[in-house]
């Protein structure tokens, strides 16, 4: 009985703060990071700045999706950030529980770009992950990010434990090329893999399982998109 209703309470906290993100979608809510360090995780102290998945709507879990036609990214799904704009096209955030997320990626070449302002082109876009210990992805959440900088592209570990952000360049991937993202939750951190490398990052809970809400991509950093930005990821 006493399971049931933390999940019940857990679950209560999730709605709540879905429609609070929901009725703030039009705004930027997430901050961008400084220069990132590729040797230890940055600290951010003042808060600015298994392979199976939660269906979306649903709490019901969803077989891995079977890799369709000729060429493997005929199953991806393909995210819109139009010009102008954070957020992708007909962003979600369905409830999740996850232990391991797995999922392959292609950047191409619409995501190489020059901001206008030069500082902010170290500024970590988001790229696909979830929040959290039930709480706001501002207070703890995990994502891998990304970035173009210095002629390459970056990929990061991104997250938020107890309102302290911390992030880690992980390595760069080819343009065009599929690349295996693997985050698996542990009860005191996560583990961040690229293509087989793997690195750790705090966590700001002690549960199994991380529960909260998927995380689409997104564009920012300070400056929103100077063009329309495609992403293509598929779950396993």
């Amino acid at each position: 009985m006493y399971y049931i209703q933390q999940s019940l309470l857990c679950m209560r906290k999730l709605l709540f703060l879905l429609l609070i993100v929901c009725l703030c979608n039009c705004k930027k809510t997430d901050t961008p990071p400084v220069a990132p360090n590729t040797t230890n995780p940055a600290t951010d102290t003042t808060g600015k700045g298994q392979n199976q998945v939660a269906s979306p709507n649903t709490d019901q879990w969803a077989k891995p999706r079977p890799i369709a036609g000729d060429t493997v990214a005929d199953s991806f799904v393909t995210y819109l950030i139009k010009k102008g704009n954070n957020f992708c096209e007909n962003n979600t955030y369905a409830i999740t529980q996850y232990v391991t997320l797995h999922y392959r990626a292609i950047l191409d070449s619409t995501c190489i770009y020059t901001t206008t302002l030069p500082a902010n082109q170290q500024d970590i876009n988001k790229l696909f992950g979830f929040a959290d210990c039930a709480s706001h992805h501002q207070t703890n959440s995990a994502r891998f990010g990304w970035n173009w900088y210095n002629g390459a592209m970056r990929i990061h570990a991104y997250c938020y434990a107890g309102g302290v952000r911390t992030y880690k360049e992980l390595g760069t991937v080819a343009l065009n090329k599929a690349f295996d993202c693997k985050l698996y939750v542990l009860p005191d951190r996560y583990i961040f893999e690229l293509n087989g490398k793997t690195d750790t990052m705090s966590r700001g809970c002690t549960s199994s399982t991380a529960t909260g809400y998927k995380l689409l991509p997104y564009f920012g950093g300070d400056e929103p998109a100077p063009h329309d930005v495609k992403i293509k990821i598929r779950e396993m």
